[in-house]
């Protein structure tokens, strides 16, 4: 190899090792942030796809419910946050919106996901226009929405049902909605994985 090809090759060798080195520092340093995955559950179907979620995430953060955190120490512990919650009858989980309401000037610019699970399904504009409805409560507190947001299917069986919990449905059911009060699961295990490898490129 003659000295001018010789300085050429070492020339782009050298340029391209400080690009791989560039391209790969964000991600080194983003190795080293705090990831938290908080959930709002009533009968386990967000817990579980929270836990599917985590599972897919080729890196460490911790899992939390909602019910058993200091709002405040949780919000300043953590770099990164991706938020879960059920929807009931009166909508998202109270504790994750007033998470939200309470903490937003310490998450600001964390929140990097969020998904909800519900009955609702988006076959056609009214479901589709619901869970859109479902994310803006979710959201109302923030100054611009997560840069991602999941719809999931829930899961509602009628026997795991506390009595004012099954009364207040099987009337819902009944006289709202027109439709057999019956058991359902329409959970996602592949949908969250999915989800979930979406989300990593992000952190």
């Amino acid at each position: 190899m003659q000295r001018r090809d010789f300085l050429k090759y070492l020339n782009l060798s050298a340029l391209t090792a400080f690009s791989f080195g560039c391209s790969i520092k964000p991600l080194v340093e983003n190795k080293d942030k705090r990831v938290a995955l908080i959930y709002a559950t009533r009968y386990g179907a967000t817990k579980d796809t929270a836990l599917w979620i985590q599972e897919a995430i080729q890196r460490d953060i911790d899992i939390l419910n909602i019910e058993d955190i200091s709002f405040e120490k949780t919000a300043q512990e953590y770099d990164y946050f991706i938020l879960g919650s059920g929807v009931w009858i009166d909508g998202v989980h109270k504790d994750m919106i007033r998470f939200l309401e309470t903490q937003k000037v310490a998450l600001k610019d964390k929140i990097i996901a969020s998904f909800i699970l519900c009955g609702t399904t988006a076959k056609d504009v009214k479901g589709e226009a619901r869970i859109e409805k479902y994310f803006h409560k979710f959201h109302a507190s923030l100054e611009k929405k997560p840069l991602l947001n999941k719809y999931f299917g829930g899961r509602m069986i009628i026997e795991k049902l506390n009595e004012k919990d099954r009364i207040l449905l099987e009337n819902f059911y009944t006289k709202i909605l027109k439709r057999e009060f019956a058991s359902w699961d329409r959970t996602e295990p592949k949908k969250a994985t999915l989800f979930a490898q979406t989300v990593q490129n992000y952190m």
